[in-house]
């Protein structure tokens, strides 16, 4: 690409096409070693290169979910902040409609900290003797492979491998698979490290409108990518465990706005901690191949559960779903009874509370003497519900699958 000098700016887009984008001197340096970067491999820059340069065609605007409107500058004119795999830009819209970046805030060493799994990656997953392997791929491409599964990590603060090992037990409980196929074909995964968990009951506004949630922006712009490049390959399951559905609702996002098709390929959220409803309903925009069954979750999962009738009704009405009106009945059936499992349980709460049983840490010790004075499967589910990880390890303690 040529770059243009003019007096004050630098044109780093539209030449030839589109509307010139301007870059200031200092924001040109950066950018310039983006385009290095870009150049010898690194997938990650050239995915930001690739988002300034979609400026000279006009595509910035508030709706756009990468963009954050900043405040206005002097003489009128709107300032915005991109938000971009490992950059922050920040934008100047001018008058005559075209654009002018300002500054860039970006971490060049963005393919170090992925290295040291401390910026959203793919992982290529496997099983072997050892337990659980990961992978870094930095191309990010999904293995070219039918029937591929994608898992889509909750901000976790463990490594990845650790991750894998606990998502290849939600994969096995989606539909149409199984713990033999996952050990043996393994699965991809893009693994978000972090403290903040996503959405859920403590993070309340952002489970209801993952859509606004800055802090999923980087990872989700990531994803969107990798989805996009693995559109032609058929059956591919994106499924999200937790807080992921957040990150993967995001993502389908930025491809609908974009007017992307993914009819070859379909969704699951286990155990949603972002509204489930707003992801079938981008979904459904996407075009995705939707079963019958795309959630699952736990009668204390008040976030999974919230607008499960809204969403039975939205597919029904949908031209763009597999679901059928013949289905809704038993749906609707079944979510009630959960519901009903979950009143109850709750009332148990209450009483178990009063033995200063409060937190997930002390709900091992409720299962273990649960089990000795018959009540294990009660303490079971409310660790389940509470402490979902800590329910696999106990399991595992006690000799179960």
């Amino acid at each position: 690409m040529t770059v243009l000098k003019t007096t004050h700016n630098t044109i780093i887009a539209g030449k030839y096409c589109g509307k010139p984008v301007y870059c200031t001197p200092n924001a040109n340096d950066i950018y310039q070693n983006l385009l290095k970067l870009a150049r010898t491999g690194h997938h990650w820059a050239r995915v930001t290169v690739e988002g300034v340069q979609s400026l000279a065609s006009g595509r910035l605007h508030q709706n756009n979910i990468f963009v954050r409107p900043n405040h206005l500058a002097r003489g009128g004119t709107e300032e915005f902040v991109m938000i971009l795999p490992g950059c922050k830009v920040t934008v100047e819209k001018l008058p005559n409609d075209k654009f002018k970046i300002l500054h860039f805030d970006a971490d060049l060493n963005f393919s170090e900290l992925q290295g040291d799994e401390k910026k959203p990656s793919l992982y290529r997953a496997s099983k072997s003797r050892d337990g659980w392997q990961t992978a870094l791929q930095p191309d990010y491409k999904i293995l070219p492979e039918k029937d591929r599964y994608v898992a889509i990590s909750d901000i976790r603060n463990v490594r990845s491998s650790s991750v894998a090992e606990e998502v290849a037990d939600y994969l096995a409980d989606t539909p149409n698979t199984g713990s033999q196929k996952i050990d043996a074909n393994g699965f991809d995964l893009h693994f978000t490290p972090g403290q903040k968990r996503v959405g859920g009951l403590v993070n309340y506004k952002e489970a209801i409108s993952p859509i606004e949630a800055k802090n999923l922006n980087e990872s989700a712009y990531l994803l969107a990518r990798a989805m996009y490049d693995a559109r032609d390959i058929k059956g591919i399951s994106w499924v999200s465990e937790f807080g992921g559905s957040g990150i993967l609702t995001q993502a389908m996002k930025m491809l609908a706005d974009q007017k992307v098709s993914l009819e070859k390929h379909t969704i699951f959220l286990y155990r949603p901690s972002t509204s489930p409803n707003e992801a079938v309903r981008i979904a459904q925009q996407l075009n995705l191949n939707l079963d019958r069954k795309v959630t699952h979750t736990h009668p204390l999962d008040v976030i999974g559960n919230r607008d499960q009738i809204e969403m039975i009704i939205s597919r029904v009405r949908s031209k763009n779903d597999n679901y059928k009106l013949k289905y809704s009945p038993w749906d609707l059936l079944s979510y009630g009874t959960k519901l009903q499992g979950a009143s109850t349980t709750a009332l148990t709460i209450a009483g178990v509370s009063t033995l200063g049983v409060s937190n997930p840490q002390t709900l091992f010790f409720v299962t273990a003497i649960g089990a000795i004075a018959g009540f294990g499967k009660l303490g079971m589910n409310l660790t389940e519900g509470w402490a979902p990880r800590l329910h696999k390890k106990t399991n595992k303690l006690l000799g179960k699958n």
